[in-house]
Protein backbone atom coordinates (compact mmCIF):
# COMPACT_ATOMS: atom_id res chain seq x y z
CA UNK A 1 0.00 0.00 0.00
CA UNK A 2 1.20 3.64 -0.75
CA UNK A 3 1.54 5.64 2.63
CA UNK A 4 2.28 8.84 1.76
CA UNK A 5 3.57 11.40 -1.33
CA UNK A 6 7.43 11.74 -1.56
CA UNK A 7 9.52 15.30 -2.47
CA UNK A 8 9.21 14.62 -6.38
CA UNK A 9 5.76 13.97 -6.04
CA UNK A 10 6.14 9.93 -6.35
CA UNK A 11 4.00 7.49 -3.89
CA UNK A 12 5.90 5.81 -1.32
CA UNK A 13 5.31 2.26 -0.41
CA UNK A 14 7.57 -0.25 1.04
CA UNK A 15 8.91 -3.93 -0.41
CA UNK A 16 11.05 -6.11 1.19
CA UNK A 17 11.67 -3.55 3.83
CA UNK A 18 12.83 -0.80 1.40
CA UNK A 19 11.56 2.55 0.37
CA UNK A 20 9.65 2.11 -3.31
CA UNK A 21 8.82 5.41 -4.86
CA UNK A 22 5.71 4.99 -7.39
CA UNK A 23 4.45 7.47 -10.04
CA UNK A 24 0.88 8.14 -10.27
CA UNK A 25 -0.02 6.72 -6.68
CA UNK A 26 -1.87 8.38 -3.79
CA UNK A 27 -1.63 7.49 -0.32
CA UNK A 28 -3.77 4.72 0.26
CA UNK A 29 -3.11 2.91 -3.35
CA UNK A 30 -3.31 -0.65 -3.36
CA UNK A 31 -1.66 -1.83 -6.35
CA UNK A 32 0.76 -4.57 -8.01
CA UNK A 33 4.06 -2.87 -8.49
CA UNK A 34 7.33 -3.63 -11.00
CA UNK A 35 10.62 -2.58 -9.65
CA UNK A 36 12.20 -0.71 -12.59
CA UNK A 37 15.39 0.70 -11.21
CA UNK A 38 17.18 2.11 -8.02
CA UNK A 39 17.53 5.70 -7.27
CA UNK A 40 20.01 7.37 -4.12
CA UNK A 41 17.13 6.66 -1.64
CA UNK A 42 15.35 3.73 -2.26
CA UNK A 43 13.59 1.52 -5.33
CA UNK A 44 11.74 3.12 -7.99
CA UNK A 45 8.28 1.18 -9.38
CA UNK A 46 5.61 1.29 -11.44
CA UNK A 47 1.99 0.04 -11.65
CA UNK A 48 1.11 -3.25 -13.23
CA UNK A 49 -2.09 -3.17 -11.65
CA UNK A 50 -4.10 -0.75 -9.23
CA UNK A 51 -6.58 -2.99 -7.54
CA UNK A 52 -7.75 -0.54 -4.76
CA UNK A 53 -7.46 2.93 -5.49
CA UNK A 54 -6.91 5.51 -2.29
CA UNK A 55 -8.99 8.05 -0.95
CA UNK A 56 -7.19 10.84 -2.51
CA UNK A 57 -7.37 10.05 -6.28
CA UNK A 58 -9.24 11.80 -8.48
CA UNK A 59 -9.71 12.08 -12.42
CA UNK A 60 -7.01 14.33 -13.83
CA UNK A 61 -7.19 17.32 -15.80
CA UNK A 62 -5.43 16.36 -18.72
CA UNK A 63 -5.57 13.72 -21.12
CA UNK A 64 -1.81 13.73 -21.56
CA UNK A 65 -1.45 13.47 -17.89
CA UNK A 66 0.62 9.93 -17.29
CA UNK A 67 2.76 10.47 -20.70
CA UNK A 68 3.43 13.94 -20.41
CA UNK A 69 6.18 15.07 -17.92
CA UNK A 70 5.54 18.40 -17.30
CA UNK A 71 2.72 17.38 -14.13
CA UNK A 72 3.11 14.90 -11.53
CA UNK A 73 0.41 15.20 -9.43
CA UNK A 74 -3.03 16.13 -11.09
CA UNK A 75 -4.48 12.70 -10.13
CA UNK A 76 -4.06 14.16 -6.47
CA UNK A 77 -7.25 15.64 -4.56
CA UNK A 78 -7.04 19.12 -4.60
CA UNK A 79 -6.73 19.08 -0.60
CA UNK A 80 -4.44 16.48 -0.28
CA UNK A 81 -2.46 18.13 -2.76
CA UNK A 82 -2.59 21.23 -1.20
CA UNK A 83 -1.49 20.31 2.20
CA UNK A 84 1.07 17.90 0.69
CA UNK A 85 2.39 21.32 -1.14
CA UNK A 86 2.90 23.32 1.74
CA UNK A 87 4.10 20.45 3.57
CA UNK A 88 7.57 20.71 1.22
CA UNK A 89 8.09 24.01 3.04
CA UNK A 90 7.22 23.10 6.51
CA UNK A 91 9.87 19.87 5.74
CA UNK A 92 12.81 21.36 4.54
CA UNK A 93 12.49 24.42 7.05
CA UNK A 94 12.08 22.26 9.97
CA UNK A 95 15.02 20.15 8.68
CA UNK A 96 17.17 23.27 9.30
CA UNK A 97 16.17 23.95 12.78
CA UNK A 98 12.74 26.41 12.19
CA UNK A 99 9.41 26.02 14.30
CA UNK A 100 6.59 24.68 11.42
CA UNK A 101 4.77 27.69 12.79
CA UNK A 102 6.49 29.70 10.65
CA UNK A 103 5.09 28.64 7.46
CA UNK A 104 2.44 30.96 6.86
CA UNK A 105 -0.81 29.31 4.53
CA UNK A 106 0.26 28.35 1.41
CA UNK A 107 -0.79 31.18 -1.61
CA UNK A 108 -2.32 29.60 -4.64
CA UNK A 109 -1.92 30.73 -8.10
CA UNK A 110 -4.57 28.97 -10.49
CA UNK A 111 -4.26 26.92 -13.47
CA UNK A 112 -4.74 27.94 -16.78
CA UNK A 113 -2.62 31.20 -15.96
CA UNK A 114 0.93 30.21 -17.05
CA UNK A 115 2.44 32.87 -19.62
CA UNK A 116 5.57 31.33 -21.12
CA UNK A 117 6.22 27.70 -21.97
CA UNK A 118 9.47 26.20 -23.54
CA UNK A 119 8.21 23.08 -25.89
CA UNK A 120 10.23 20.70 -27.53
CA UNK A 121 10.50 19.77 -30.90
CA UNK A 122 11.80 17.06 -33.33
CA UNK A 123 11.62 16.93 -37.17
CA UNK A 124 10.52 13.51 -38.60
CA UNK A 125 9.94 12.48 -41.62
CA UNK A 126 6.50 12.79 -41.75
CA UNK A 127 5.92 16.02 -39.76
CA UNK A 128 6.72 17.54 -36.81
CA UNK A 129 6.45 16.17 -33.31
CA UNK A 130 5.89 19.21 -30.80
CA UNK A 131 5.04 19.25 -27.18
CA UNK A 132 6.66 18.64 -23.68
CA UNK A 133 9.26 15.41 -22.66
CA UNK A 134 7.92 12.12 -20.54
CA UNK A 135 9.39 12.30 -17.66
CA UNK A 136 12.63 11.55 -17.08
CA UNK A 137 13.06 11.13 -20.61
CA UNK A 138 13.97 12.28 -23.73
CA UNK A 139 10.78 10.59 -25.45
CA UNK A 140 8.87 13.63 -26.80
CA UNK A 141 4.75 13.66 -26.44
CA UNK A 142 2.60 15.89 -29.11
CA UNK A 143 0.30 17.62 -27.44
CA UNK A 144 -2.42 19.80 -28.62
CA UNK A 145 -3.92 21.00 -24.79
CA UNK A 146 -2.33 21.91 -21.60
CA UNK A 147 -4.47 23.15 -18.67
CA UNK A 148 -1.46 24.63 -16.84
CA UNK A 149 -1.46 26.92 -20.13
CA UNK A 150 -3.14 30.34 -20.94
CA UNK A 151 -4.87 29.59 -23.80
CA UNK A 152 -2.68 31.93 -26.55
CA UNK A 153 0.40 30.02 -26.18
CA UNK A 154 -1.09 26.66 -27.93
CA UNK A 155 -2.93 28.60 -30.46
CA UNK A 156 0.08 28.51 -32.60
CA UNK A 157 1.01 25.06 -32.14
CA UNK A 158 -0.34 23.58 -35.58
CA UNK A 159 1.06 26.49 -37.47
CA UNK A 160 4.94 26.10 -35.92
CA UNK A 161 4.88 22.50 -36.67
CA UNK A 162 4.38 23.37 -40.38
CA UNK A 163 6.93 26.50 -39.86
CA UNK A 164 9.62 24.14 -38.48
CA UNK A 165 8.20 21.17 -41.01
CA UNK A 166 9.09 23.35 -44.31
CA UNK A 167 12.35 25.37 -42.14
CA UNK A 168 14.92 22.21 -40.15
CA UNK A 169 15.71 19.12 -41.94
CA UNK A 170 14.85 15.40 -40.55
CA UNK A 171 16.17 14.57 -37.23
CA UNK A 172 16.79 18.34 -36.00
CA UNK A 173 15.91 18.53 -32.50
CA UNK A 174 15.28 21.99 -30.32
CA UNK A 175 13.01 24.52 -28.28
CA UNK A 176 10.41 26.79 -28.75
CA UNK A 177 9.97 29.45 -26.11
CA UNK A 178 6.41 30.68 -26.34
CA UNK A 179 5.94 33.82 -24.18
CA UNK A 180 2.96 36.01 -23.95
CA UNK A 181 3.95 39.57 -23.66
CA UNK A 182 1.70 42.52 -23.07
CA UNK A 183 1.99 43.53 -26.47
CA UNK A 184 1.48 39.66 -28.51
CA UNK A 185 3.51 36.50 -28.54
CA UNK A 186 7.07 36.86 -28.26
CA UNK A 187 9.11 33.52 -29.93
CA UNK A 188 12.33 32.48 -29.50
CA UNK A 189 13.38 28.98 -31.59
CA UNK A 190 16.31 27.22 -30.67
CA UNK A 191 17.67 24.57 -32.91
CA UNK A 192 20.65 23.64 -34.38
CA UNK A 193 19.86 24.20 -37.99
CA UNK A 194 21.31 26.91 -40.42
CA UNK A 195 18.82 29.24 -41.75
CA UNK A 196 19.12 30.71 -45.66
CA UNK A 197 17.52 34.09 -47.00
CA UNK A 198 14.80 32.33 -47.94
CA UNK A 199 13.99 30.54 -44.32
CA UNK A 200 14.29 33.90 -42.81
CA UNK A 201 11.73 35.32 -44.95
CA UNK A 202 9.46 32.76 -44.15
CA UNK A 203 10.07 33.20 -40.82
CA UNK A 204 9.48 36.66 -40.86
CA UNK A 205 6.42 36.18 -43.10
CA UNK A 206 4.81 33.70 -40.15
CA UNK A 207 5.48 36.39 -37.54
CA UNK A 208 3.56 38.94 -39.85
CA UNK A 209 0.94 36.31 -40.68
CA UNK A 210 -0.01 35.46 -37.01
CA UNK A 211 0.39 38.58 -35.15
CA UNK A 212 3.75 38.32 -33.99
CA UNK A 213 5.57 40.71 -31.05
CA UNK A 214 8.27 39.30 -32.25
CA UNK A 215 10.27 35.77 -33.68
CA UNK A 216 14.36 35.34 -32.85
CA UNK A 217 16.41 32.68 -33.56
CA UNK A 218 19.15 31.09 -31.55
CA UNK A 219 21.55 27.88 -32.99
CA UNK A 220 23.46 26.23 -29.80
CA UNK A 221 26.80 26.01 -29.81
CA UNK A 222 27.46 27.69 -32.48
CA UNK A 223 27.75 31.34 -34.26
CA UNK A 224 24.67 33.23 -35.56
CA UNK A 225 23.56 31.25 -39.11
CA UNK A 226 24.02 33.22 -41.90
CA UNK A 227 25.24 36.59 -40.01
CA UNK A 228 22.40 38.39 -39.17
CA UNK A 229 22.85 40.67 -36.01
CA UNK A 230 23.02 39.63 -32.41
CA UNK A 231 19.94 40.29 -30.59
CA UNK A 232 21.36 41.26 -27.67
CA UNK A 233 21.59 38.15 -25.93
CA UNK A 234 24.09 34.61 -25.61
CA UNK A 235 24.40 31.23 -24.39
CA UNK A 236 27.36 29.19 -24.15
CA UNK A 237 28.46 31.42 -27.78
CA UNK A 238 25.09 30.73 -28.95
CA UNK A 239 23.72 34.29 -29.98
CA UNK A 240 20.14 35.39 -30.72
CA UNK A 241 19.56 36.36 -34.14
CA UNK A 242 15.90 38.74 -34.66
CA UNK A 243 14.14 37.80 -36.92
CA UNK A 244 10.94 39.60 -36.52
CA UNK A 245 10.55 42.76 -34.25
CA UNK A 246 7.13 43.87 -35.18
CA UNK A 247 6.46 45.74 -32.01
CA UNK A 248 8.06 45.89 -28.09
CA UNK A 249 7.45 42.66 -26.66
CA UNK A 250 7.04 43.93 -23.20
CA UNK A 251 6.07 43.10 -20.15
CA UNK A 252 5.12 45.72 -17.46
CA UNK A 253 6.33 45.94 -13.39
CA UNK A 254 4.89 48.22 -11.70
CA UNK A 255 2.98 49.84 -14.95
CA UNK A 256 6.47 50.36 -16.25
CA UNK A 257 6.86 49.10 -19.60
CA UNK A 258 9.90 46.67 -20.14
CA UNK A 259 11.30 44.69 -23.09
CA UNK A 260 12.91 41.80 -21.66
CA UNK A 261 15.44 40.24 -24.32
CA UNK A 262 14.39 36.96 -25.99
CA UNK A 263 14.81 33.64 -23.75
CA UNK A 264 15.09 36.21 -20.63
CA UNK A 265 13.85 35.07 -17.44
CA UNK A 266 10.37 36.20 -16.07
CA UNK A 267 8.05 34.63 -13.20
CA UNK A 268 5.67 32.12 -15.03
CA UNK A 269 2.36 33.73 -14.30
CA UNK A 270 1.16 37.45 -13.47
CA UNK A 271 -1.01 36.24 -10.62
CA UNK A 272 2.13 34.09 -9.17
CA UNK A 273 4.50 37.29 -10.17
CA UNK A 274 1.93 39.92 -8.31
CA UNK A 275 1.92 37.46 -5.08
CA UNK A 276 5.36 37.10 -4.78
CA UNK A 277 5.64 40.82 -5.35
CA UNK A 278 3.01 41.83 -2.93
CA UNK A 279 4.90 39.48 -0.22
CA UNK A 280 8.11 40.79 -0.88
CA UNK A 281 6.88 45.17 -0.80
CA UNK A 282 4.59 44.02 1.92
CA UNK A 283 7.97 43.23 4.15
CA UNK A 284 10.27 45.74 2.69
CA UNK A 285 7.70 48.58 3.61
CA UNK A 286 8.10 52.06 2.60
CA UNK A 287 11.62 54.17 3.71
CA UNK A 288 13.77 56.43 3.28
CA UNK A 289 17.15 54.92 2.74
CA UNK A 290 18.82 52.62 -0.39
CA UNK A 291 17.26 48.84 -0.96
CA UNK A 292 19.22 46.26 -2.50
CA UNK A 293 17.49 43.94 -5.30
CA UNK A 294 19.52 41.39 -5.81
CA UNK A 295 19.75 38.73 -9.16
CA UNK A 296 17.32 41.24 -9.92
CA UNK A 297 16.46 39.80 -13.69
CA UNK A 298 14.35 42.47 -15.91
CA UNK A 299 13.59 43.82 -12.64
CA UNK A 300 10.15 42.32 -11.21
CA UNK A 301 10.81 43.28 -7.86
CA UNK A 302 12.91 46.49 -8.68
CA UNK A 303 10.38 48.99 -10.14
CA UNK A 304 7.31 48.03 -7.68
CA UNK A 305 9.98 48.34 -4.74
CA UNK A 306 10.89 51.62 -6.36
CA UNK A 307 7.83 53.11 -5.37
CA UNK A 308 8.98 53.32 -1.72
CA UNK A 309 12.66 53.39 -1.94
CA UNK A 310 15.45 54.04 -4.39
CA UNK A 311 16.67 51.03 -5.08
CA UNK A 312 19.76 49.54 -6.33
CA UNK A 313 19.25 45.86 -8.93
CA UNK A 314 22.29 43.82 -9.24
CA UNK A 315 22.19 41.05 -12.01
CA UNK A 316 24.87 38.89 -13.63
CA UNK A 317 22.92 38.72 -17.36
CA UNK A 318 23.93 42.00 -19.31
CA UNK A 319 20.92 41.70 -21.62
CA UNK A 320 18.23 41.50 -18.70
CA UNK A 321 19.77 44.41 -16.80
CA UNK A 322 20.54 46.40 -19.90
CA UNK A 323 16.15 46.10 -20.19
CA UNK A 324 15.49 46.63 -16.74
CA UNK A 325 18.34 49.70 -17.13
CA UNK A 326 16.71 51.27 -20.18
CA UNK A 327 13.02 51.18 -18.47
CA UNK A 328 14.11 52.68 -15.64
CA UNK A 329 15.92 55.69 -17.73
CA UNK A 330 12.77 56.28 -19.99
CA UNK A 331 10.26 56.05 -16.91
CA UNK A 332 12.54 57.83 -14.76
CA UNK A 333 12.38 55.34 -11.64
CA UNK A 334 14.35 55.35 -8.54
CA UNK A 335 16.37 52.52 -9.97
CA UNK A 336 20.50 52.31 -10.63
CA UNK A 337 21.52 49.33 -12.13
CA UNK A 338 24.88 47.04 -11.64
CA UNK A 339 25.77 44.08 -13.61
CA UNK A 340 28.01 41.29 -11.32
CA UNK A 341 27.91 37.55 -11.12
CA UNK A 342 26.60 37.56 -7.61
CA UNK A 343 27.17 33.64 -7.51
CA UNK A 344 30.99 34.55 -7.93
CA UNK A 345 31.07 38.10 -6.59
CA UNK A 346 28.68 38.49 -4.01
CA UNK A 347 28.27 42.24 -1.94
CA UNK A 348 30.75 41.88 0.48
CA UNK A 349 29.88 43.35 4.09
CA UNK A 350 31.36 47.06 3.56
CA UNK A 351 29.08 47.48 0.63
CA UNK A 352 25.97 46.08 2.53
CA UNK A 353 25.98 48.87 4.63
CA UNK A 354 24.33 51.55 2.96
CA UNK A 355 21.21 49.34 2.30
CA UNK A 356 17.94 49.20 4.59
CA UNK A 357 16.83 46.39 3.69
CA UNK A 358 18.21 43.38 1.07
CA UNK A 359 16.01 41.90 -1.65
CA UNK A 360 17.76 38.66 -3.12
CA UNK A 361 16.05 35.70 -5.92
CA UNK A 362 18.14 33.53 -6.72
CA UNK A 363 18.74 30.79 -9.54
CA UNK A 364 17.77 27.23 -7.93
CA UNK A 365 20.93 26.90 -6.31
CA UNK A 366 20.56 29.21 -4.04
CA UNK A 367 22.59 32.17 -3.21
CA UNK A 368 24.99 30.73 0.04
CA UNK A 369 27.81 33.11 -0.88
CA UNK A 370 25.57 36.07 -0.45
CA UNK A 371 23.72 34.69 2.19
CA UNK A 372 27.16 34.28 4.44
CA UNK A 373 28.43 38.44 3.67
CA UNK A 374 24.70 39.37 4.46
CA UNK A 375 24.69 37.04 8.04
CA UNK A 376 27.98 38.84 8.26
CA UNK A 377 27.14 42.56 7.92
CA UNK A 378 23.56 43.02 6.48
CA UNK A 379 20.82 45.06 7.41
CA UNK A 380 18.24 45.27 9.35
CA UNK A 381 15.71 43.37 7.16
CA UNK A 382 16.33 40.70 3.98
CA UNK A 383 13.94 38.71 2.03
CA UNK A 384 14.76 35.45 -0.20
CA UNK A 385 12.82 34.42 -2.56
CA UNK A 386 13.22 31.14 -3.95
CA UNK A 387 11.70 28.30 -6.30
CA UNK A 388 13.63 25.44 -4.31
CA UNK A 389 13.02 25.06 -0.69
CA UNK A 390 15.54 22.86 0.41
CA UNK A 391 18.75 25.55 -0.80
CA UNK A 392 15.95 28.54 0.77
CA UNK A 393 16.20 26.82 4.24
CA UNK A 394 20.05 26.18 3.99
CA UNK A 395 20.24 30.03 3.06
CA UNK A 396 18.06 30.87 5.92
CA UNK A 397 20.15 28.58 8.62
CA UNK A 398 22.81 30.68 7.22
CA UNK A 399 20.98 34.07 7.89
CA UNK A 400 20.27 32.35 11.65
CA UNK A 401 23.43 32.02 12.41
CA UNK A 402 24.45 35.71 11.64
CA UNK A 403 21.74 36.90 14.25
CA UNK A 404 18.88 36.77 12.02
CA UNK A 405 15.52 36.03 13.09
CA UNK A 406 13.12 33.96 10.58
CA UNK A 407 9.59 36.05 10.80
CA UNK A 408 7.85 33.67 8.78
CA UNK A 409 7.89 32.17 5.39
CA UNK A 410 5.24 31.78 2.34
CA UNK A 411 4.63 29.14 0.22
CA UNK A 412 3.47 30.34 -3.30
CA UNK A 413 1.93 27.68 -5.71
CA UNK A 414 2.70 28.82 -8.98
CA UNK A 415 3.63 25.37 -10.39
CA UNK A 416 0.48 23.72 -10.17
CA UNK A 417 0.12 19.92 -9.94
CA UNK A 418 4.23 19.76 -9.65
CA UNK A 419 6.63 18.78 -7.09
CA UNK A 420 7.91 22.84 -7.64
CA UNK A 421 7.02 24.98 -5.09
CA UNK A 422 8.17 28.90 -4.69
CA UNK A 423 8.82 30.98 -1.56
CA UNK A 424 9.65 34.33 0.20
CA UNK A 425 10.86 33.93 3.58
CA UNK A 426 11.26 37.08 5.47
CA UNK A 427 14.48 37.90 8.09
CA UNK A 428 15.09 40.75 10.77
CA UNK A 429 17.65 41.60 13.24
Amino acid sequence: MISSIGGRGDGVGTADGQTVYVPGTVPGDRALIRIEGRRADGLVGSVIELSDPGPARCPPACPHFGVCGGCSLQHLEDGAYADWKSGQLVTAFRRAGFAPDLVAPMVRVAPGSRRRASFAFLRRRNGVLFGFNARASHHLVDIDVCPLLAPPLLTLAAPIRELLAATVEEGIAGDVLVTLTDNGLDILVEAEARLDLFDRERLAAFAGVHDLARLSWRRPGGRMSGGGMSGGGSSGGAMIEPLAHRRPAVVRFADIPVEPPPGAFLQPSPEGEQALVSLVTGAVGAGDGLVADLFAGCGSFSFPLARLSAVHAVEGDAAALAALKAASDRAGARVSAECRDLGHRPLLGPELKKYRAVVFDPPRAGAAPQAEQLAGAGPQRVVAVSCNPATLARDARILAGGGYRLLRATPVDQFPWSAHLEAVAVFER
